[in-house]
Order: structure tokens, then sequence, then C-alpha cells
């Protein structure tokens, strides 16, 4: 209990050092700062750190390998990233997640603790020597400029010496064996007669020296790959800075205010992540570091906050392993116990309301026609023509739509398929007698030239090559589909799209909207607020891989209310929603 209360405590204390923080610097100054940025900036960021990141998974999986530890990269990969996520979450950077990755690896490969945390110990050690042989790099440049009074030069060439002290003492202890930590720990144990625990730590601990010195005597040469991809983990890490203000100010440092920043802020995570999370202490520590270097206080805690978001999408993974390896345990819904695998695709699905964001903001729409004409380079990227996931959604889309296809007399006279890619639904369309007339809509010339190509006998469809989120074919449809699409379109265009939509719908007409579930309930949500139009269906697929909603609108001239249609049917799947997602 005393426990939680004490990282309760902390957490409040560091959400109280962040928002007096951000109040004193001005929220709206940060957020220019971070406009300033730009997409570009942010990708390049997102990209060094994925480097990072990689680089550094790399280097444990090699040491596993080393080790004869017979891990899938993927299992490496969420390991490292539990071990991160804990790690950082802790009042103490860098400490909390060891176990649980060891714990990880001694569950799938059946090998021992002593093995495993030999591995560790390697991995932090190498770390710790990449970190020595950067700050020695630096330092001397750091120590010579006029960056730093004289007092802080003694300050931070007192903190490089113990630290690279530690560092060489360790190495050298593993690296001939000595065994110095199992026998400072059987020292502490010989204080009394009556601590035996002390003497069973210190047998445990030699029998992992032991095998941490086969990593610097037999396995020396995955050690030295491993000590390699380390580095370049760490240079990913140390340009951090120098990416961040060249896009946002064209700024670039020299090699002592680099130095310095890196330095610093290794001082700051090692000695002063006294928050979980170091929330606030972090944000504090790189304002006061960069303003050394010139750089105000709002640019400060705009990279800062860049470089947050960026450890929290792995520190996200990292939980999400977690849950799914059964470490962490929620508190769940009855069906979602029951269906563990439909639960966590429900999980996946929700984050997908970020993509409204991402791609609004983040990546503007003007770029999504190179993108996803870079997607097409090769035919059916989505495997739309064999998936059976996607056929069972194209059964459901024609299931959900009031008016039956019949191909003898098809009901709608005008369909329009938003997004259409290479057209699969929309032929679909035409060949089973849903309209008289489909036109495919879709902004990748790729896609669009391989559908005219592979639907060239079906008279009765038609595809135009139209940018959605600008404009749409003229003329009046009675069915309108987009499928898969609205997330790309960003919060703002969304909306639009939702009015210019509903100006092409004829009176009896229908809308069918398809996204992720639970997404969808926010994606949908502009097209069932529209005037006029009342929700006659929905329908949510509780498939393992992929779960998504299904919307059927009506446009009438009278609605009884919003997003409502006087005797509204009952959903395909025999329920309203499922499990606690009633609304």
């Amino acid at each position: 209990m005393r426990r939680v209360f004490v990282s309760v405590a902390l957490g409040l204390v560091g959400a109280g050092l962040f928002a007096t923080i951000l109040a004193l610097i001005g929220p709206g100054a940060v957020a220019a700062q971070l406009r300033a940025l730009g997409w570009a900036g942010f990708l390049a960021m997102g990209a060094n750190d994925l480097l990072a990141t990689a680089f550094w998974v790399l280097s444990w999986g090699v040491l596993l390998r080393g080790y004869g530890v017979r891990l899938g990269w993927g299992q490496v990969a969420g390991a490292s990233a539990a071990g991160f996520a804990l790690s950082y979450l802790t009042p103490v950077a860098y400490v909390g997640g060891e176990p649980v990755r060891a714990w990880l690896v001694t569950t799938k490969s059946g090998r021992s603790w002593t093995t495993a945390f030999a591995s560790l110990f390697v991995d932090r050690l190498l770390a710790g020597v990449c970190l020595v042989l950067f700050a020695l790099l630096g330092g001397g440049a750091l120590l010579s400029s006029n960056l730093l009074a004289p007092q802080a030069k003694v300050q931070v060439g007192l903190a490089l010496f113990l630290v690279t002290l530690a560092v060489a003492l360790g190495l050298l202890s593993f690296a001939r064996n000595y065994g110095w930590l199992s026998r400072i720990v059987a020292a502490l144990g010989r204080l009394r007669k009556t601590w035996s625990k002390p003497q069973r730590w210190a047998e445990r601990i030699r029998q992992m020296e032991s095998e941490v010195y086969l990593a610097f005597s037999r396995n020396w040469a995955t050690t030295a790959l491993a000590f390699l991809l380390q580095l370049l983990s760490f240079v990913c890490t140390y340009l951090r800075p120098q990416i961040f203000f060249y896009f946002a100010e064209g700024r670039l440092f020299s090699f002592p205010q680099l130095a310095a920043y890196f330095n610093l802020n290794a001082i700051l995570t090692t000695v002063l992540w006294l928050t979980p999370a170091g929330l606030g202490t972090a944000e504090g520590g790189r304002i006061g570091i960069l303003g050394l270097v010139g750089i105000v206080p709002a640019t400060a805690l705009a990279f800062s906050l860049t470089v947050r978001f960026l450890e929290l999408l792995v520190v996200g993974c990292g939980l999400l392993y977690l849950f799914r390896e059964g470490v962490i345990r929620l508190t769940l819904p009855a069906q979602a116990r029951a269906r563990p695998k439909a639960f966590w695709a429900t999980v996946r699905g929700a984050l997908e309301v970020g993509s409204l964001w991402v791609y609004g903001y983040v990546l503007p729409t003007r770029y999504l026609p190179r993108l996803f004409a870079w997607r097409y380079r090769r035919p059916d990227p989505w495997d739309y023509a064999s998936s059976p996931y996607e056929k069972v959604k194209y059964g459901r889309k024609l299931a959900i739509l009031p008016r039956k296809p019949n191909p003898e007399d098809p009901p709608y006279a005008r369909a329009l398929d938003v997004g259409c890619g290479e057209g699969f639904f929309s032929a679909l369309l035409a060949e089973r007698g849903a309209a008289r007339h489909v036109v495919g809509l879709d902004f990748a010339p790729p896609a669009l030239e391989r559908a005219r190509a592979r639907w060239a006998h079906l008279k009765q469809l038609e595809f135009v090559l139209m940018d959605a989120s600008k404009e749409l074919p003229d003329g009046q449809f009675d069915l309108v589909v987009c499928s898969e699409v609205l997330y790309y379109l960003g919060r703002g265009n969304l909306r639009k799209l939702a009015h210019r939509i509903a100006s092409r719908v004829a009176v009896g007409g229908h809308v069918v909207l398809v996204s992720a579930w639970p997404a969808g309930r926010v994606i949908h949500r502009p097209f069932v607020k529209l005037p006029g139009f009342c929700v006659v269906e929905e329908h949510v697929e509780l498939d393992s891989r992929r779960p998504y909603l299904i919307t059927c609108l009506e446009r009438r001239l009278e609605a009884d209310g919003p997003g409502r249609c006087t005797g509204r049917r009952a959903p395909l799947n025999g329920q309203s929603w499922p499990g606690t997602y009633r609304w």
C-alpha cells in the first residue's frame, strides 16, 4: 500500500511540474514551435528513433544468439519494448524492466535465469561503454568551451569520471572474471552470521558472472557485433536535437553543443529521473540544458514533447505486448475475457482513431495520392482478390443494403464506390445486380489502370480518377459506399466529405460506411449527424483479425431525431452492440 501511495504521489508531483512549466511558457508558443517542425521534421525524428530502437533490439538479439538462446526477432523486439516500457514508467530510469525482459526470455526459450540475466548485463555494460565513449569524446570539447561555468565544469567532470570509473571496473571484472560483484554480496552476508540469503545470492551472482565472462572469451565476436550495433543506436540518439532544430529553425549545432546536450542529458536521465516516466523533471532538465546552447524554453519544451511522444509509442507497444503475454491483467468485460483475440483486435481498432489527426495534420492529405501510387506499384497490395477476410466483408456490405441486389432488375440506379482501388467491390456491385450503373472513384492512377483492364467486360462499370477530399462526380447517386477510406481524410476533410456526399445522395438513397471498430463510432459520426439522414442498420463484425463497423444511412426528407430512423431493423449479428459497448 505504501508503494502505491508513493507512486501516486510522485506521479502527481510530476504532473504538477509539467503543468507549471507549460503554463509559464504558454501552450500557444509551444504549439507554434511544433507546427514549425512540420510533418517532414516529425517523420525524420520518427525514422531516427525507429533506427535507434532497431539497432538496440538487434544488439540484444545478437547477444542472445551468442548464448544459444533461439528466439524469433519479433519476440526479442517485444521483450525489449516491454522492458523499456516498465523502465520508462518507473521513477528510476533504465532499471525496472530488466527482470521482466529476463522473465520473458526464460519463458519463451526455456533457458536459465542466469543466462538471461547474463545477456542483460552484457547489454547494459555495452551501453555503458558506448555512453562513456561518447561522453569522453565530447567531454574535452565541452570542458574546454565556454558553455559551462567553472563550477559546473567541475561537477560535469566529476560525474563523467565516476561514470567512467564504474563502467571500467564493471568491464574489467566481467571480462577477466574477477567476480567482484559476487564477492561484495558475500562480504555483506558475513557482517552477520544469521544472514543466509546474501550467501545464496552470491552463489547465483557468481554463476551469472561466469556466463557474462563467456561473452568476452568464447563469444567475443558476437559481443563485438552487439557493441557495434549499440554504438549505432547511440549515434541516432546523439542526432536527435540536430534533426529537430534543423527542421524547426534551420539550425545546426556544433560538436561542443551536441556534446553538452548529450552528456548533460545522460546525467539527467541517470540521476534526476525522480518521477514516473520522468514527467516534469525531464522537461525541466531539457529546458535548462538546451538553454545553455541558446534555445528558448518554448522550443526546448516542443523538442522534449516530440521526444516523449516518440518514446511513448515504444512504451505503448511494450505494454500491449505485456498484456498479450498475460504479464499485465486488466479488468475486462466478460465477453472480452471469453474472446481475448477479438478484444485484442478491438484495442488495436480503437487506436485507429488517432489516424484522423495523423493524416489530417502530421501527413496532409495532398501527399496521399503519391503515397498510394507508390503502394500500388505492385498489383493488389492489400490482397483484396483472395483474402477470406475481405470476402466476408464484401458479403456483409451487400447484405446490409436495404434494397437487395437483383441481376434482372438492379434496385439502385447509380452507385458510387469512394476509394475503389482496383475495383473489386465496384465490380461486385455490378455483377450481383446492385446497381444499373456503378462509378468507382480513386486518386491512385496505377490502381485505376488495372481496374479498367480487369473489368473492361462490365459495361455498366465506370472508373473515375478524382480526389474525394476535394470533389465528387457530378449527378445524383442513390447508393454511396465508403469502405476503409474515411480515416485517411483527416478530421477536417471528413466533415467536408460528409456534406459533399449529402449533396449527391437522392432522397431515399443509402450511404454505406465501413471503418475499424470501435474507431468507426468516431469516424462515422459526421455522417450520422447529417440533417435529413438517419441510421437504417449497423453491424459490428468481431473478427479475430480486425473488427469493423458497417453503418447504413438513408436520405429522408424528415428524420425523427439525429441519427435515428423510425422502424430501425435489428443488426445482422443479432445484437445492438458487442459486450459493454452498447449505446
